[in-house]
């Protein structure tokens, strides 16, 4: 097991890297890894123990099996910006966070390569943000403008705003 510390991670994009601890080259991370491992995500400066493994696809070493040590203290790590200031750690996995409702709509536009996208909702209201990882949770490689979906409504963690999750196709 490596041990180091989250140098850079865009949840909008969908993976990060860590500066090994032993001195050996940044080390990829993609959000899947850290779904796999049941974290919610990574914040600069957040010091992680993980497993290297060599990507399929592109050959590459990737950071799996991740487990987060200790968290950046608020203002992100080591003086560049950042973080969360978390003093706890996120819901174990398994354990969804608390849903403030629910709703149907139509995908207003989704970016999967940008990671989000949005959901006009049936009843009109302001459109809600629905993220990569919603998709992929629900078991979907991405949405198609104009799709009709249902979902649940929990707070960004980032944002404070809502965001959808528990996506379903209509």
């Amino acid at each position: 097991m490596s041990q180091g510390v989250v140098k850079f991670f865009n949840a909008a994009k969908g993976f990060g890297f860590i500066s090994p601890s032993d001195g050996t080259p940044d080390i990829f991370v993609h959000i899947s890894a850290l779904h796999d491992s049941g974290i919610e995500g990574l914040n600069e400066g957040d010091e992680v123990s993980f497993e290297v493994e060599r990507d399929r696809r592109s050959g590459k070493s990737s950071a799996v099996a991740l487990s987060v040590l200790a968290y950046a203290p608020a203002g992100g790590g080591r003086g560049r910006g950042g973080g969360s200031g978390r003093s706890a750690s996120p819901p174990p996995r398994g354990v969804s966070r608390e849903t403030l409702g629910s709703g149907a709509g139509v995908v207003k536009w989704f970016n999967p390569a940008k990671g989000f996208g949005f959901i006009q909702p049936n009843d009109g209201g302001t459109d809600i943000f629905v993220h990569i990882s919603a998709v992929e949770r629900a078991g979907l490689r991405g949405l198609d403008d104009g799709q009709q979906v249902s979902f649940d409504l929990e707070q960004d963690r980032r944002s404070g705003k809502l965001a959808a999750t528990n996506l379903r196709v209509e």
